[in-house]
């Protein structure tokens, strides 16, 4: 945690917990308080101990977010300390005690709100973080409610041109079922269409978002520039769409003072650039809808929004249109371009009389804000990545100035669907591998389950096995080494797991002791042994016989486990080649199974010397279905959605390498050829349409496609070098 104002160096030298107070002013300073690590940069003097002793009373979830708005509040008004500061610390005791949380006031959200702006690390505008006018809307409760503030807000900054900067505050999260959400990015953005031939009409960085919208049943114009409907979540429920009315969105068509063909590119793009989508993290509580706004600077509409190859991609079209020779870098025509469509966009704002900043003046009022910051808090955070503009960087003055990234409270913070995702069940794909080979697919099927669950992937050896009991699903892709060891980064997870089974506590190791099941020998008999027991033993662990054995049977004491609530499956690889194959594999499952796990799917091979890829491509999809339905997420489109990431590749240019062949003469060994492979009358047929065949030796190809001379030979011999004879 990071505070922005805290205390002086006597009060934490009485608490016994300083450290480092000989660093310079400006240094990021941190004191260690219970378990918690705080760091401040010490600024407002004179908080007395009585202070700390209050807020150390608090609940161990609170006592540092309330000092981020409280403390440095009556600091900044000079009344720290004060009857009216002390009242308040006891109100804020007594709500957190009876409710495990508390409410700010109008006066500290309004506070904390700018606070926020202040310290945002990647904002170039920030000296005007004093002048953010703050809607209070707490008191909504519905979707058309929040619809309505957002209105008032579009229209309050819009302003017909003349760009204020506010931000509206909805409902703070309390147990996080109930949230209140602005799903959109941005309040006002453009929708994107993916054609049929794969082109995208509108801005490529919206379709995804855009697909969902019409999901819930808008109905678009699919034009270049339809603004998108705002979709709201309120207390928790399922989201609403709302159509913006066209007269609050101002837009500006985009000119050029000396082309005239600019106009004939028929841009356009808003006015008000409002982020909506990220956390307003305040006094340690969280508002999950808070959008806010500012104005634009030029690069970011005319180098980001047009001119990213991943959003509009105008770059080119303006250079052909100026005549620039685009076949070279030499010319350096994407400078020029660049350069011409951010004067098109400054132009065409300030011939409207609407707010736009360029990126110089913007550089040198970031310098002036940095510069008081400096004198005022002795450090002002910053992303230099962010602050330095994509224009003409080198010759601003925030190219030059070195910035510390670090982070204070109160902050806006990226929520990127988090909360959405907490929801989910999660899934956890693990893998131990030597090659590689196991990691690929592991990363496959954790690419599959994130279409229905909140699914991470993990190495074995990163792993911790104490949160194995507390895992809903886990699903194991793991190769085995030699002759039925197991991979390197799986060694330690083996070992702890069959600790777990033993019920020796003390057998969790962080790998520094030695491997007693480590020995291919080990794993060999314990899977010989768990099979043998299976078949003496009626325990239930698959999913489909659970479900047909009777109640007696369930819930009898075998079926119970430290993994008892854990679903899992396994997908074991090997080699065929070895006489102990997939032997590690096995030996997962197998303790899995033991443990109390209920298992989705048999334990699934895949050999290596035969068809490995396809008994993955096999598996991965039917434990999919079988996790949907094991959690009740049945959804056909989720299921066709993930199962299209196991297709192969369409062969396309930015897939494989094609070259341009000629057409050559067929000669007679080459008709022989086809007529050996295609039956005679279907060959006969084509023929009299005048189809031609084409055969292309492959050594010649390979010759074409190298560059090489490849020659043919033939097999003297095949030998097995892990036979009997090897």
């Amino acid at each position: 945690m990071v505070l922005q104002q805290g205390f002086t160096q006597d009060c934490c030298e009485e608490e016994g917990d300083s450290s480092d107070w000989d660093e310079p002013e400006n240094e990021l300073r941190t004191i260690r308080g219970d378990s918690t690590a705080v760091g401040f940069s010490n600024v407002h003097k004179g908080i007395r101990q009585s202070s700390w002793d209050v807020f150390v009373e608090c609940s161990q979830a609170w006592r540092t977010g309330i000092l981020f708005v409280i403390v440095p509040m009556f600091s900044n008004v000079l009344r720290l300390n004060s009857p009216a500061h002390m009242s308040r610390w006891e109100q804020v005791q007594k709500e957190v005690k009876a409710t495990d949380t508390y409410h700010l006031t109008e006066t500290e959200l309004v506070f904390g709100a700018k606070l926020a702006w202040r310290n945002s690390v990647r904002c170039i505008g920030r000296i005007q973080w004093s002048k953010l006018q703050v809607f209070d809307c707490r008191y909504v409760t519905t979707t058309s409610g929040m619809f309505e503030a957002l209105c008032n807000h579009i229209k309050y900054s819009t302003n017909k041109g003349n760009i204020r900067s506010a931000i509206t505050v909805f409902p703070q999260r309390t147990d996080g079922k109930h949230d209140f959400k602005v799903w959109n990015p941005q309040l006002l953005s453009y929708a994107g269409y993916k054609n049929p031939d794969g082109s995208i009409l509108g801005d490529p960085a919206n379709v995804e978002f855009t697909e969902e919208c019409i999901k819930l049943g808008w109905k678009p114009s699919r034009t270049q520039w339809d603004i998108l409907p705002l979709v709201l979540s309120a207390n928790g429920h399922d989201p609403d769409y709302f159509d913006l009315p066209q007269e609050l969105v101002l837009q500006v068509p985009l000119t050029h003072p000396t082309f005239d063909w600019f106009e004939k590119l028929q841009l356009r793009w808003y006015a008000l650039p409002a982020v909506s989508g990220m956390l307003f993290d305040c006094g340690g509580l969280e508002f999950t809808a808070a959008p806010f706004n500012g104005w634009y600077m030029i690069t970011e509409i005319g180098c980001r929004n047009l001119c990213d190859v991943q959003r509009l991609n105008m770059l080119e079209p303006v250079a052909l249109r100026m005549g620039l020779d685009t076949r070279t870098p030499f010319t350096l025509w994407k400078d020029k371009a660049l350069v011409e469509v951010n004067y098109a966009v400054l132009h065409s704002f300030q011939s409207r009389n609407i707010t736009i900043v360029d990126h110089h003046t913007a550089s040198e009022t970031f310098m002036k804000h940095y510069e008081n910051e400096l004198r005022l808090r002795n450090g002002c955070p910053a992303d230099w990545v962010w602050i330095v503009p994509p224009l003409s960087g080198s010759v601003t003055p925030v190219f030059h100035q070195e910035m510390a990234h670090y982070q204070l409270k109160p902050s806006y913070n990226y929520q990127l669907f988090g909360h959405a995702l907490s929801r989910r069940i999660k899934a956890t794909v693990l893998y131990a591998t030597e090659t590689g080979k196991s990691e690929m697919y592991a990363k496959k099927l954790n690419e599959i389950f994130g279409h229905a669950f909140n699914s991470q992937v993990y190495c074995l050896d990163d792993y911790d096995i104490s949160s194995i009991e507390h895992e809903a699903l886990i699903l194991v892709v793991t190769s085995t080494f030699g002759n039925g060891d197991p991979p390197e980064n799986g060694e330690v997870f083996a070992q702890n797991l069959y600790a777990l089974k033993m019920n020796d506590s003390s057998g969790l190791t962080n790998g520094h002791d030695k491997f007693s099941m480590a020995s291919s020998k080990s794993f060999i008999k314990a899977n010989s042994q768990t099979e043998l027991a299976c078949q003496h033993t009626e325990r239930r662990l698959d999913r489909l016989e659970s479900l047909r054995g009777s109640v007696s049977d369930v819930m009898s004491e075998d079926t119970f486990g430290p993994l008892s609530n854990v679903r899992f499956a396994v997908f074991a690889l090997g080699s065929s080649a070895y006489p102990n194959f997939c032997a590690f594999g096995k030996y997962v499952d197998n303790l899995l199974g033991e443990l109390g796990g209920e298992r989705l799917l048999k334990l699934a091979q895949g050999d290596e010397m035969c068809g490995q890829e396809q008994a993955f491509r096999k598996w991965a999809p039917e434990v999919f279905r079988v996790a949907c339905e094991t959690f009740c997420l049945d959804d056909d489109d989720t299921f066709l959605e993930a199962t299209i990431a196991l297709k192969s590749p369409t062969l396309s240019a930015s897939t494989v390498r094609f070259m341009e062949t000629k057409a050559e003469p067929m000669d007679a060994g080459i008709i022989e050829f086809i007529i050996f492979l295609i039956p005679t009358s279907t060959f006969v047929k084509k023929i009299n349409k005048k189809i031609i065949f084409k055969c292309v030796f492959l050594s010649s190809a390979l010759s074409k496609c190298h560059n090489k001379k490849v020659s043919t030979c033939n097999v003297a011999g095949a030998f097995n070098l892990h036979g009997d004879n090897a």
